[in-house]
């Protein structure tokens, strides 16, 4: 798309923080989400999932529950089969090892929670307690519990999967060695980020309804995903796609979790058509935490070197990947580790480079997206050997990024990974970053804190985050997928705007922003603009996804919009007797550009194309609907930053955030509310990652933190003042100049956090490498120093 297809939007609505129209039902209750979902004749399914991390099951007995009042039916993984051998999971790349996951296991078992039984029953607690009554047999085979017996081991985690190897990746092998051994200071470690859960507020939930006198079939499903979904389904199911529909409700919250197909949607599906009724399945917290996709565990081992000046002469990066039992479909493994080296390097210059990625099996619940992907671990581990360097050279954190940033004149930029940087504030977002602290005041303050025998830290992060992720994007990260979107613009006879499109919400306020779009391409209100979204028969989409709902929105609004517009600017042409490209549409009039008061009201020139034909040019068509698809040309790049001061309390261990801060660039913002709601719900997230959370498992493969009494997640105690700065650099890339900016706040956030806990342990001579960085592990660190307060 070229500049010349930018200009059409003329921000009136866009740029200010309009009212979210979701609220009002959202605050009353009023809002539907898939639990909501009650229908005639509705049937409940619970899944019975498996107490053992991996072996095999030698028999089982159903009978018992399948004689339970209430309850309809109960299958086995061996029913199952028969009607759909599996979720296969797998890349178009050489040497990239699929999976295929059982719908429910019926042999080998490769991690504990995984489905082997189910039961259907008139409600909820009927179903549950049928499964109490299933008897289990199993064989148990040795456990694979971490990606360093995974290398190490002979025994395999899934037997499906040799060498316990998904993937590995020599991605680039620069001579790296040689600038290490030339470098005026080298800094290294080994960084472990936590495998953690999205915990999205409302848990995962699938309603099915099969009709057998049409044979369609009908699904309600809390996914960010539903055309995907849909085609999906039907191929696995070998069920016809024009007769499957997948409605997606008000979703609370996806973060990425509910961008899957998921077995139990499968299943609820063939339950369905079994019984001819509808099938519920709904999870509750325990059971989200036990089988939803995890995320971010990895293990980054990564070396920089700088020159005296503090720039960066060189990186190496070696990461793996604790994928699970099993590749998630659509991302597969390589969601993390793999994508996250690729843009490790992207705010800064770095001239040599060595990235290297393993993806490994064990027994546990399979790794997915979560918002920031694999991007966090890799941003983490480079800020905090920043800030080592900078401390080695005797410079300041801000001076160092400062050096090493790239600047106006570099752009375009090829990194070495071959991503062209076509833009981005780096520079500058150091600068307002540096300014919004005030360094030299933190300084006077740290001082005078160690004197009293507290330890503050500063932290910093400076990123960049792909955005409107489209096929050029996922070509670039591995990913050999087509994606694109559309979206229907229609003006009604009134004159009001209905826009239909394949983008979901999953409590992002996108009912509001893409009406805010549609109004500014014709330059109504926005209160005269209605958004239909949530069923596969609106659009096609490929998901809310990556950042991209923004700039998908802006692309197949505006284009549709402009197709409508050409034929709106032809008939006021005639009647204002004026040119076609000399009419502007704003302020609800349409009329002569330069000249408002010659002009007519919106609605009135809608009412002549509708109703009025001797208005019409020849040959004229005059349906005022149009459908345009859209997928960005190039990566679309956000920037910004964040920054973080913490307390460590080397006594107790605990860490206090103190204050946040974060710089944003997504181009012309939509709304700043919406965005900075974004930002401050990524922060929260970013803090309980690097501080309290942590999915662990026992040597048994057992999860032993299954409630959230024991997975901790971040309380408004646990989240300070967020203090927030915009910078505004429209992409020529997207109508309207916009860019996304939905997961920044969990790329970059991250690394602050962690970085202002090692700067506040530096003075000690202590680091923290393994997160989160809980008060056991910072006493034990403490401890180990043979230090106290």
């Amino acid at each position: 798309m070229g500049k010349s297809e930018v200009a059409y939007i003329r921000p009136k609505s866009i740029g200010v923080s309009v009212p979210r129209r979701e609220d009002p039902g959202l605050l009353t209750g009023r809002a539907r989400y898939v639990a909501d979902i009650v229908l005639p004749d509705m049937l409940h399914a619970a899944v019975l999932r498996s107490p053992i991390a991996h072996g095999r099951i030698t028999s089982i007995d159903v009978a018992a529950a399948a004689a339970m009042p209430g309850v309809v039916l109960v299958w086995t993984g061996r029913d199952v089969r028969e009607r759909c051998s599996g979720l296969p999971a797998t890349m178009d790349i050489p040497g990239f090892v699929g999976t295929v996951q059982p719908v429910l296991a019926d042999d080998e078992i490769c991690f504990a929670g995984e489905g082997i039984a189910v039961a259907v029953a008139t409600t909820r607690a009927l179903a549950e307690d049928a499964l109490e009554a299933i008897i289990v047999d199993f064989e148990d085979y040795p456990i694979i519990g971490d990606v360093d017996t995974a290398k190490a081991a002979d025994n395999l985690a899934n037997a499906k999967v040799p060498r316990n190897l998904l993937y590995y990746s020599d991605r680039l092998s620069d001579d790296v060695e040689t600038a290490f051994a030339q470098a005026a200071a080298k800094v290294e470690g080994c960084f472990r980020t936590p495998r953690v859960n999205a915990s999205p507020m409302e848990p995962r939930g699938f309603v099915a309804r099969y009709e057998w006198t049409t044979n369609t079939l009908t699904c309600w499903s809390a996914t960010q995903m539903p055309n995907l979904i849909k085609t999906l389904l039907a191929m696995f199911l070998n069920f016809p796609e024009q007769n499957l529909e997948v409605i997606t409700p008000f979703v609370g919250g996806g973060f990425g979790q509910k961008a899957h197909l998921h077995t139990e949607e499968a299943l609820a599906c063939l339950l369905s058509i079994e019984l001819g009724r509808p099938v519920s399945w709904i999870e509750d917290r325990q059971e989200n935490l036990l089988r939803a996709p995890q995320a971010k565990q990895q293990v980054n081992e990564m070396t920089m070197a700088f020159d005296a000046e503090g720039r960066i002469l060189a990186m190496r990066d070696s990461v793996t990947t604790d994928a699970g039992a099993y590749n998630t479909i659509p991302w597969t493994a390589l969601i993390e580790g793999h994508s996250g080296i690729l843009v490790a390097t992207d705010p800064y210059r770095v001239p040599a480079l060595a990235l290297e990625s393993y993806s490994l099996v064990t027994n546990k619940c399979p790794i997915g997206a979560y918002r920031g992907v694999g991007f966090t671990g890799p941003v983490l581990a480079r800020e905090i050997l920043l800030d080592r360097g900078a401390r080695a050279l005797g410079i300041s954190p801000f001076e160092i990024r400062r050096r090493n940033v790239l600047r106006k004149e570099d752009f375009p930029y090829v990194s070495r990974v071959g991503h062209t940087i076509r833009e981005g504030t780096f520079l500058e977002t150091v600068d307002k970053l540096e300014a919004m602290i005030d360094y030299p005041a933190f300084l006077e303050r740290q001082a005078a804190a160690r004197k009293e025998g507290r330890y503050l830290g500063l932290g910093l992060s400076i990123f960049s985050e792909p955005t409107g992720i489209g096929t050029r994007t996922m070509h670039f990260l591995d990913s050999p997928i087509t994606s694109h979107d559309t979206a229907t613009v229609r003006v009604e006879p009134t004159g009001k705007v209905t826009v239909t499109t394949g983008i979901v919400t999953a409590g992002q306020g996108h009912h509001t922003t893409l009406a805010q779009i549609a109004a500014d391409a014709f330059g109504i209100p926005v209160e005269d603009v209605t958004i239909n979204m949530g069923s596969t028969k609106h659009s096609v989409g490929f998901g809310t996804v990556a950042s991209r709902s923004a700039v998908i929105g802006a692309g197949t609004i505006g284009r549709a919009s402009e197709m409508v517009r050409v034929k709106m600017r032809a008939v006021a042409a005639r009647l204002l007797q004026a040119e076609p490209d000399d009419i502007e549409m704003s302020e609800g009039m349409v009329h002569v550009r330069g000249e408002p008061g010659r002009g007519m009201p919106f609605a009135q020139v809608v009412g002549a194309i509708y109703f009025a034909d001797a208005t019409h040019p020849e040959d004229f068509d005059p349906a005022l609907e149009a459908t345009a698809a859209y997928d960005p040309a190039d990566i679309i790049l956000a920037n910004g930053g964040h920054a973080a001061i913490v307390e460590v309390d080397i006594e107790t261990g605990l860490v206090r955030v103190e204050r946040m801060y974060a710089v944003e660039d997504c181009g012309q913002m939509i709304n700043p509310t919406v965005v900075e709601g974004q930002i401050r719900g990524g922060v929260a997230q970013g803090i309980g990652m690097i501080l309290l959370e942590e999915l662990i498992y026992d040597a048994n493969g057992q999860l032993v933190t299954a409630t959230l009494q024991d997975y901790l997640l971040p309380t408004a105690d646990d989240v300070p003042d967020i203090e927030i700065a915009h910078l505004e650099t429209p992409s020529s890339l997207v109508p309207g100049g916009i860019k996304g900016m939905g997961e920044s706040a969990m790329i970059s956030s991250p690394a602050a956090v962690a970085g202002a806990v090692n700067d506040a342990l530096a003075c000690l001579g202590i680091t923290i490498e393994q997160f989160p960085a809980s008060p056991q592990r910072i006493f034990d660190a403490v401890s180990a120093a043979g230090l106290s307060r």
